[in-house]
């Protein structure tokens, strides 16, 4: 594998020979997408922003976290070569690790990648779009929790200037029972008063009568 694997000249030149000669067979397989025939300058693409989708695409398609492979990877897209970057060679090298997983991911990948270099920051458009969707959500979120504490704080507030309604209602009706008990009692006083006058009036009433 050209960049990974170290001896003499003799050896790179077999090896390079060796993974041309299985690159020509896989093209007749038709085991390439079409957008590998696209070049990507690598020199435009923000590798700190794409590291970490790396990192995590070849753990969840391995099922393990594996650093070897991660770096491997990262370094055959940072390698420079007068050739440039080669996806179809990228596809036979990671193949030695993620065996048939090896195509799908560099097919993702050199999307991305292609993506990325058209981008004025480097990253990727799906990169991009997910990242507003996101922040898009987090705002919702945000929302919908100040609409809560508000519709709380309503309710608590309706509690309150109800409870006091219902406080000066029993409030006026103790008064009002209270008030009616003492205009009984003026009502009783003023009759017991008017029969004394009455009697004043008319000492020999009731012995009158009996004459």
């Amino acid at each position: 594998m050209s960049g990974f694997f170290r001896g003499t000249s003799t050896d790179q030149v077999k090896c390079v020979n060796a993974e041309q000669k299985l690159i020509k067979s896989l093209e007749k397989k038709g085991m390439f997408p079409e957008h590998f025939a696209k070049k990507v300058d690598i020199t435009k693409v923000s590798m700190d922003v794409l590291r970490p989708w790396i990192t995590r695409r070849i753990t969840e398609l391995m099922g393990f976290e594996d650093d070897i492979v991660v770096d491997f990877c990262i370094t055959q897209l940072e390698e420079k070569s007068e050739k440039g970057l080669d996806p179809k060679l990228l596809q036979v090298n990671m193949t030695g690790f993620m065996e048939r997983k090896a195509a799908p991911f560099c097919s993702e990948v050199w999307t991305h990648l292609l993506s990325a270099q058209e981008s004025p920051v480097g990253v990727p458009r799906d990169f991009i779009d997910k990242k507003k969707d996101e922040l898009r959500q987090k705002r919702e979120e945000a929302e919908r929790v100040q609409e809560e504490l508000q519709r709380r704080k309503r309710d608590l507030e309706e509690a309150q200037g109800g409870g006091g309604v219902v406080a000066m209602q029993q409030q006026g009706q103790r008064g009002g029972r209270q008030g009616s008990g003492a205009g009984s009692v003026r009502r009783s006083s003023r009759s017991r008063s008017g029969g004394r006058r009455h009697n004043e009036n008319n000492p020999g009433g009731g012995g009158g009568g009996g004459g």
